[in-house]
């Protein structure tokens, strides 16, 4: 698969089904519009699937339905045809318009990511921002208790409650995207966090897999599952993992695999890959 272009990694990548109004004018002067819905968001770009076939370099005009005669709008450009599958062609974009906050979330910054224990995309119950969290031990074991964690907001400029923020759209099969020119974050003391979530695993040409996490750490993960992953494989995690909610894949590689026989699952080691962030 293509690489994505810089603007889509920039931040994370999250798998959320959102509708979203496209609209473009070929060099022939034919016009076109539809709505897609999206595959990944981005802070500057993301991967939706189109029934038309388009060009890179393809300018868009794009709107999101707010609310009441409300519509948020801003420009895009194709980036590059990374996929095609029955229902169309996935195509990847970027944001031209800098810091419009299209997607109405808030993605902190990358170097913050090695601190987490997990992530989530979730929204404050009072406001409904949307944010993607990165959770410290204490935020990760509330969640797995409550399903909620308390945290500040800042748009509200008070704390509240904050729960998992589902895709505005149904049952789509992500794309198995994963960017290139990875490294492994390097290896060094952390404390590991005992924690039964769940999570998923996703392999480009193979199911996603729902598993069962043991324990976390800001380096990766122990989880079991059915399938038996190699070690050395690359695969996309996303954790804390609830179906039908807006996922956030990152990925990661295995480092051992063990087989437990009496219970006809493998054991896996993986650690993150912290891809390079442009600056």
């Amino acid at each position: 698969m293509s690489t994505l272009s810089d603007g889509l990694r920039q931040s994370d990548r999250v798998s959320l089904r959102m509708p979203v109004e496209v609209a473009w004018a070929t060099a022939q002067g034919a016009t076109f519009s539809q709505t897609v819905e999206t595959l990944l968001v981005s802070r500057n770009g993301g991967v939706l699937r189109f029934t038309e076939k388009l060009e890179t370099g393809q300018e868009l005009h794009l709107r999101r339905h707010l609310e009441a005669d409300q519509w948020k709008h801003t420009r895009a450009r194709v980036v590059a045809e990374i996929d095609q599958d029955a229902n169309g062609f996935l195509y990847a974009i970027h944001i031209l318009e800098a810091r419009c906050d299209f997607w109405d979330i808030e993605f902190p910054s990358l170097h913050k990511a090695e601190e987490a224990l997990a992530r989530l995309l979730m929204e404050c119950s009072f406001c409904q921002r949307r944010e993607v969290v990165y959770l410290n031990e204490m935020q990760l074991k509330s969640f797995e208790v409550r399903r909620c964690v308390a945290r500040h907001c800042r748009h509200c400029e008070s704390p509240s409650i904050w729960i998992e923020s589902l895709s505005e759209g149904a049952g789509l099969e992500g794309d198995g995207t994963r960017s290139t020119e990875e490294r492994v974050v390097p290896r060094r003391n952390r404390t590991r966090v005992r924690a039964r979530v769940l999570a998923c695993i996703r392999r480009r040409g193979f199911a996603e897999e729902v598993v069962v996490c043991e324990d976390l750490s800001k380096g990766g993960i122990s989880f079991r599952s059915r399938n038996q992953y190699p070690e050395g494989t690359r695969v996309e995690v996303a954790v804390p993992f609830t179906p039908g909610t807006g996922a956030i894949f990152v990925p990661i590689r295995i480092v051992f695999s063990q087989a437990i026989p009496t219970a006809g699952l493998h054991r896996h080691g993986a650690a993150y890959i912290k891809p390079p962030i442009d600056h």
